[in-house]
């Protein structure tokens, strides 16, 4: 396990680099109030009771954040002081996006965008358009059974380099810069399934990911609740749901800024026996076997390997709740309408669906679900979009109870697949800060010298929380 080691949108600038000591101000006190409404609404889309809702925002209500100064204020407990790490806040209500930017302790800027929720919602499907990955999924992807495929090229609405243009003008504020190297991005929208690694803010050529690793945060509430189980699992100081006033940041933040996270007893599911009778037709993925095979070779301890008709349900529960990471190499579907019942990865035997409701059921037992889990199946980054962020199946794996889900936006390349997450198993092994964001970034450097297109490269994004 682990060792220690615009488009033309009318824009507003409030402010830069203003302490976190700002005055509260009604506009603020509202900005945060409607967004935990908006959670509200979020968790009660997934079926999840009031009480256990309740529940999930007590460590935030503890913390009072009911202001932009006491976020930052938060923010700066919650991180070290060094001023590579920046967090975007988004949030997206009556046709106005606010995209908060700050450093730990630190107000950097706030602007307002007057955009439409179709017109963000469009955004990732320009640069999945300009990737052309609807034609070079097709072969890899579930159809309905019964339905037509054409396999006819869509031309993109826009260029490729039009479309990150306009995202990176759009998500990313004029003030972010290489300074920054580690990015945690609070979603709203279907923001958090747009592929950040290809942004290009630097005034060049040169991607985010080129010099910044990035976390997809589930909601700010989320922020909260998994940073404080991290710190309290780390340091050992915590009392209650708050950061200790006698906590030493520098001493406390030097064990976690050094991590490394080796497999002691991972379970590996792999390419399904997929059921014949279903409402959908599933390809057989014989590159997922070149990606457990590859994953193989780098584990150097026990696992646990269940493929083709021995992966089913029962068989994964039996296993899932010793595992400290949980791989999938399958299909997954995500469901607009019912994102609970109707979400799912699949798998083998009678009852071959493990739905996102059936995973976010799984919290409270007395041995969790693995600390880190892996999803290489196409559509587990995606889900039903609402204003505080996406309700899927990623987001079903942090509500049960682990910290990091590595999910997939696409899935068009066997090759680069394999070869990226083998990277990415071994570069988790070494000691690194941002873990395990950096080791995440680094195994998309290594495949992207080998694999140009982006398609390739850019499609897994770790939702989460870092170390």
């Amino acid at each position: 396990m682990k060792s220690i080691f615009l488009l033309s949108f009318s824009l507003l600038l409030f402010n830069a680099e203003v302490e976190a000591q700002q005055p509260i101000t009604g506009i603020n006190q509202q900005v945060y109030s409607i967004y935990e409404k908006q959670y509200n609404e979020l968790l009660t889309s997934r079926g999840m009771p009031d009480e256990e809702i309740r529940n999930l925002l007590k460590t935030y209500a503890g913390n009072n954040i009911n202001s932009d100064s006491a976020l930052a204020k938060l923010l700066g407990q919650f991180f070290s002081q060094k001023k590579d790490i920046g967090i975007l806040f988004y949030f997206f209500n009556n046709d106005t996006l606010r995209i908060s930017y700050f450093k730990p302790g630190k107000i950097i800027q706030i602007e307002k965008l007057a955009i439409k929720k179709e017109q963000l919602l469009q955004l990732g499907a320009n640069i999945n358009q300009s990737l052309n990955l609807y034609t070079l999924s097709s072969s890899r992807t579930p159809v309905s059974r019964g339905s037509i495929s054409l396999n006819k090229k869509q031309p993109a609405a826009i260029s490729f380099n039009k479309a990150i243009k306009n995202a990176t003008d759009i998500l990313l504020p004029p003030t972010f810069d290489k300074n920054t190297k580690h990015l945690l991005i609070i979603p709203a929208l279907n923001i958090g399934t747009i592929p950040f690694h290809l942004l290009q803010p630097y005034g060049n050529r040169s991607f985010l990911i080129d010099s910044c690793s990035f976390t997809i945060i589930p909601s700010l509430i989320d922020l909260v609740a998994l940073r404080t189980k991290i710190l309290k699992n780390s340091i050992g100081s915590w009392m209650g749901d708050k950061l200790p006033n006698s906590f030493d940041k520098d001493q406390g933040f030097s064990s976690i800024d050094k991590m490394s996270f080796v497999f002691e007893n991972p379970l590996l599911i792999c390419n399904p026996a997929y059921p014949t009778d279903s409402s959908f037709i599933f390809p057989n993925l014989p590159g997922a076997e070149k990606e457990i095979a590859a994953t193989i070779k780098v584990v150097k301890n026990k696992y646990v390997f269940l493929k083709g008709k021995n992966a089913t349900k029962d068989s994964i529960l039996k296993y899932i709740f010793d595992a400290d990471v949980a791989y999938f190499a399958t299909h997954g579907i995500a469901d607009q309408e019912d994102p609970m019942g109707k979400s799912f990865l699949v798998l083998s035997g009678k009852s071959p669906y493990l739905t996102a409701k059936e995973i976010m059921g799984m919290r409270g037992r007395k041995h969790s679900l693995p600390e880190m889990v892996i999803l290489s199946a196409c559509q587990t980054g995606l889900g039903k979009s609402l204003e505080a962020g996406t309700a899927g199946i990623a987001r079903s794996f942090l509500l049960g109870g682990s910290n990091h889900v590595i999910m997939s936006l696409w899935n068009v390349d066997d090759d680069a697949t394999a070869y990226l997450m083998s990277r990415f198993i071994y570069h988790l092994q070494s000691p690194h800060r941002f873990m395990p964001s950096e080791p995440l970034r680094l195994a998309i450097l290594d495949t992207k010298k080998i694999y140009k297109n982006p398609s390739q490269w850019a499609s897994f994004s770790l939702f989460g929380i870092d170390y």
